[in-house]
């Protein structure tokens, strides 16, 4: 049984989430501020978390920041403020999904499923991915490792699955709807413009010079490739 971390001091949010989620069959521990869902994902190692931007002792993106290197699973914000400045702030931390409030309960137990199902696909062998060697980069599916002159890239989920996407398809050019597509496994037209800060956190820890790409290119008016 999966489990999913909710951190919100709003205890009728953190009600309805957990019955829309324990109806899918999932197990859900709540935190009601930043503080007691750091303590908590320690303890209980969660599949997914969702933590509200907003919340005292510390907001979600404190709790993100703390948590990001001790565990590699999925976190989706929350927040009752459709900003995009926000939610970019909130990806570019190593967050990999946002739902606002008000949300639809369809929406929210889609994004979720998304979330874990992706997660869950990172985690099995498959076979048929030899690792791509590229100069000095080489980027192993199966091991979920990247290498840069032989040293391993810290990366997030997210983050290596749209460097597995690109470099496995190498001279393709994706547009932000494809990669959302690709990824998330639907469109949402203000999530698609968060790719660039995905792109751009990439960039910084595969590139030798963030600012000139050797292996992330910008095609200019359309998305990006791989070389």
């Amino acid at each position: 049984m999966k489990t999913v971390l909710i951190a919100d001091d709003d205890p009728h949010i953190r009600r309805l989430i957990t019955e829309l989620l324990e109806a899918e069959g999932l197990r859900v521990v709540s935190a009601v501020n930043g503080e007691e869902a750091v303590n908590m994902t320690l303890e209980e190692n969660p599949d997914l978390l969702i933590l509200d931007i907003i919340m005292p002792k510390q907001d979600g993106f404190a709790v993100c920041k703390k948590i990001r290197g001790e565990i590699a699973s999925p976190i989706l914000f929350l927040t009752a403020k459709d900003d995009l400045v926000d939610l970019v702030s909130g990806l570019a931390i190593g967050g990999d999904d946002y739902i606002t409030k008000p949300f639809k309960s369809a929406e929210l137990i889609a994004r979720v499923k998304a979330a874990l199902r992706r997660s869950e696909m990172a985690l099995r062998n498959n076979n048929g991915d030899e690792p791509i060697v590229v100069d000095d980069l080489v980027v192993d599916r199966k091991r979920r490792e990247v290498l840069l002159k032989g040293n391993p890239v810290d990366l997030t989920q997210t983050e290596f699955d749209l460097l597995w996407l690109l470099a496995n398809n190498q001279g393709t050019v994706f547009s932000r709807k494809d990669i959302v597509k690709a990824l998330w496994g639907y469109d949402d037209p203000g999530f698609s413009r968060s790719i660039d800060t995905h792109v751009a956190r990439l960039r910084k820890k595969i590139e030798e010079d963030a600012a000139h790409p050797e292996f992330i290119r910008t095609v200019t008016g359309v998305g990006y490739k791989f070389l």
